[in-house]
């Protein structure tokens, strides 16, 4: 500490001296920090208490419709009895008439039997013949003589082709299904076509 001719004196810090007042301004500081925050929270739940207080307290509302309900409900108005039948009205009043017998239910009557005409004779497209006209044809398939003539019926309704049933000339069981005859290359080729559509693809050219 150094002295001045006026009287007053001056004061020099070093840099120890400098950090030891600045830890106490920090240590003073932290102590009024310390003490403000006790002193608010000793007065902080009494002001919340009250606040709660007052929440709690809600006003009691009554609804009208609620006090209507409440009201007691007025009693049912007493049906009124209607007069009762007297004696002479109910044997005046004409007798009911009594149900209607249920309709028997008709007897089964089966359905009549139709008699089946042989297919080829039936659709008149076959002809059964032991050699048919000169010329060249085109077999179908060689069966027994129903079934030959159940199919040239049926490719005569199905594809208008037409020709002849003939038996086959070393067996007495098998008959041929001849569609002819047809006298071009054309005829022979649009009559293969027609076959090939209806599932007889295999034909092959005969001559008689």
């Amino acid at each position: 500490m150094a002295g001045r001719d006026d009287g007053e004196f001056e004061l020099i810090l070093g840099n120890k001296q400098l950090l030891s007042v600045l830890f106490i301004v920090i240590v003073l500081l932290g102590v009024f920090f310390a003490m403000g925050f006790l002193a608010g929270r000793s007065t902080g739940p009494g002001a919340a208490e009250v606040a709660r207080r007052d929440s709690d307290q809600v006003p009691i509302t009554v609804d009208a419709a609620t006090s209507k309900s409440a009201e007691p409900a007025s009693p049912p108005p007493v049906a009124q009895r209607a007069p009762e039948e007297t004696r002479a009205q109910a044997e005046s009043r004409p007798a009911a008439e009594p149900p209607a017998a249920a309709a028997s239910p008709e007897p089964y009557k089966p359905a009549p039997v139709e008699s089946k005409a042989e297919p080829a004779k039936a659709a008149g497209h076959s002809a059964v013949v032991q050699t048919p006209p000169a010329g060249t044809y085109l077999q179908v398939a060689a069966v027994g003589r129903a079934d030959a003539e159940g199919m040239l019926s049926y490719i005569g309704d199905k594809i208008h082709l037409h020709g002849y049933v003939t038996p086959v000339p070393k067996s007495s069981e098998q008959f041929r299904v001849l569609i002819g005859p047809l006298k071009t290359n054309e005829e022979m080729a649009a009559a293969r076509t027609k076959l090939a559509d209806i599932g007889l693809k295999t034909p092959y050219p005969v001559k008689y």
